[in-house]
């Protein structure tokens, strides 16, 4: 007589990485609790084991979202989905700073792709905040527009994403609760997840800036569907199986 031994079934699981939401740190995350081990930047890395991860098209010049489908008809998905949202005001600093300084964008480097097109040059935050190419960056990214696109998001579309949001196997983080998002992502995949996270594409400290209050509400008149959509996920990204403390190492080089 044999004995038959099932073989576990390993689910399907997609990660959306929305750009500067911290989606770095949780695809090398992912790599070193994995084991997974090779050179490819986080922000390339299209899988990690069975983990499908959709980020910006790199090979086209308008750097889309690769997979704008999960939004547009009727998307099925027979596993898991995760994603993370940011608060737009922390977002457009990040994104700022990455454009402006990290890729050294001021002085003109086309790698820069979103601040070398803005024309004049913006030479400060506030008057960065100013493009409508930054308006909404999340939701115009899910909904697959190309960078630096002008053209204001509509309810209808803002419509599409949260009735694909509720339709589909969505779980939501928010980066300012990375903690919780871990340890979703940790309850809901059966992933075990290493304890120690290594932060990646973290700004440097010389870099942050204080913004006031006027210009917090400046942003958020400018960007009403990220913010809806922030509340979104804060109100979705919540689990009463939240225990484990992660530990963040900071470290003040731009790791990839």
């Amino acid at each position: 007589m044999f004995n038959v031994f099932k073989k576990k079934r390993i689910e399907n699981i997609l990660f959306i990485h929305v750009p500067k939401t911290g989606g770095s740190t949780f695809i090398g995350h992912l790599k070193d609790s994995l084991g997974v081990k090779h050179n490819i930047p986080a922000h390339k890395t299209e899988k990690v084991k069975h983990i499908e991860i959709k980020h910006v098209d790199f090979q086209n010049n308008e750097r889309k979202f690769i997979f704008p489908k999960v939004f547009h008809g009727n998307f099925i998905y027979n596993g898991k989905i995760f994603i993370i949202i940011r608060n737009p005001i922390d977002r457009l600093l990040s994104e700022f700073n990455f454009q402006y300084h990290i890729l050294n964008g001021k002085n003109g480097n086309k790698q820069a792709a979103i601040i070398s097109k803005l024309k004049p040059m913006p030479q400060s935050f506030e008057e960065y905040i100013e493009f409508e190419e930054t308006h909404n960056y999340q939701t115009k990214f899910l909904i697959g527009r190309p960078i630096n696109d002008k053209k204001p998001v509509t309810f209808e579309e803002f419509k599409i994403i949260t009735d694909s949001f509720d339709s589909l196997p969505f779980f939501f983080g928010t980066t300012n609760n990375y903690n919780e998002f871990l340890n979703i992502f940790e309850s809901e995949s059966k992933i075990k997840l290493r304890k120690t996270v290594v932060v990646r594409k973290k700004a440097p400290e010389a870099l942050k800036i204080e913004i006031s209050e006027q210009i917090k509400e400046r942003i958020k008149a400018l960007n009403q569907f990220d913010f809806a959509l922030y509340d979104y996920a804060q109100q979705q990204g919540k689990s009463s199986k939240v225990h484990k403390k992660f530990k963040f190492n900071k470290d003040d080089n731009f790791i990839i």
